[in-house]
């Protein structure tokens, strides 16, 4: 159960667990900086005026790389297990 929690995803997007622990922290550090944005931006509109759009376009652009990574070959999702659903979400079924 604790290999599940720690070590599946990372390895079903061909990522080591620190690999992993790093992106999703920057991610995080950038979401958190674009809400703060959003909020200066609330009170002083002159403020901040792309800084939140500018950060989500960025973040969706490496989010979007990122889902590009082939899974590896025993993974759940690998194209090559049977049954596996493909990238529009479709199920090939494998003889």
């Amino acid at each position: 159960m604790l290999r599940k929690l720690i070590l599946e995803h990372p390895e079903q997007i061909g990522e080591t667990y620190t690999e992993h622990a790093a992106q999703a922290t920057w991610i995080g550090l950038r979401m958190i900086g674009a809400g703060l944005a959003c909020l200066v931006h609330a009170l002083l509109p002159g403020l901040c005026v792309r800084t939140a759009s500018r950060t989500i376009e960025a973040i969706t652009s490496l989010m979007n790389s990122r889902s590009n990574v082939p899974n590896p070959p025993n993974s759940p999702n690998s194209p090559n297990s049977p049954n596996s659903p493909n990238r529009s979400g479709q199920v090939i079924e494998q003889p």
